[in-house]
C-alpha cells in the first residue's frame, strides 16, 4: 500500500482526536485547545521576562503586552485579543493597565489560570509518557525523527509557497 498524503493526515487527526480528547475530557472542560495553547505561550513568556529581569536586574513587567504574544504565537493581534478576552471572562488571566502609560495593557496568568496550566500540562505529559512507554525508547527516537524532519518539509513546502506568491506579485507588478 502506498502512504500519501491524505493517509498522513487521517493518522495525525487519529492522534490529535485520541491525545487531546482524552486531555479536553479531564480537565479542559470549558477551554479550547488554542486557548490553552495561548495560557500555555503567556507562562512560558512571563518566566523568561522575570529570569531576564533577575539576571539584568531590571524592573519587572507585570504582565506579557498583546503585541509580544502576537509575534511569539503568529497570531494577528484581534485574534490574540479575542481570546485573551475568553480567558479573562473564565477567570484565567487579567489584563493590567501601565500606571504610566494607561494604553499600555500587560496580561498576565491569575492564579486560577496557573493552577489549570499546570493540570493540564502535568496530564498532557502523562500520556505522552505513557504512549513512549509502549512504544519504547527505539521506536519513539525514530518517531521524533521523523516528526522532527516533517516539521522542516512544512517548513520548506511554506518558503517555497511564499517564494511563489512573491514571485506572482512581482510579475503581476510588472505587467
Amino acid at each position: 500500500m502506498e502512504i500519501n498524503g491524505h493517509e498522513l493526515f487521517k493518522a495525525f487527526h487519529h492522534i490529535k482526536k485520541s491525545s487531546m480528547g482524552r486531555i479536553h475530557k479531564c480537565l479542559m472542560k470549558d477551554l479550547k485547545p488554542h486557548e490553552f495553547f495561548m495560557l500555555k505561550t503567556l507562562k512560558k513568556m512571563y518566566e523568561e521576562e522575570q529570569q531576564e529581569a533577575q539576571t539584568n536586574n531590571l524592573p519587572l513587567a507585570p504582565g506579557v503586552k498583546i503585541s509580544q504574544l502576537s509575534r511569539e504565537t503568529s497570531i494577528s493581534m484581534p485574534g490574540v485579543s479575542q481570546t485573551i478576552s475568553t480567558l479573562e471572562k473564565h477567570g484565567y488571566v487579567e489584563r493590567i493597565a501601565s500606571s504610566k502609560d494607561r494604553r499600555l495593557v500587560y496580561v498576565n496568568l491569575t492564579e486560577t489560570g496557573r493552577q489549570l496550566e499546570t493540570d493540564v500540562s502535568e496530564s498532557c505529559f502523562q500520556i505522552y509518557d505513557e504512549a513512549t512507554t509502549i512504544l519504547g525508547q527505539e521506536d519513539t527516537q525514530a518517531l521524533v525523527l521523523l516528526l522532527n524532519k516533517l516539521a522542516v518539509a512544512f517548513d520548506q513546502i511554506d518558503r517555497q509557497q511564499c517564494d511563489l506568491e512573491q514571485q506572482e506579485k512581482a510579475e503581476r507588478k510588472t505587467t
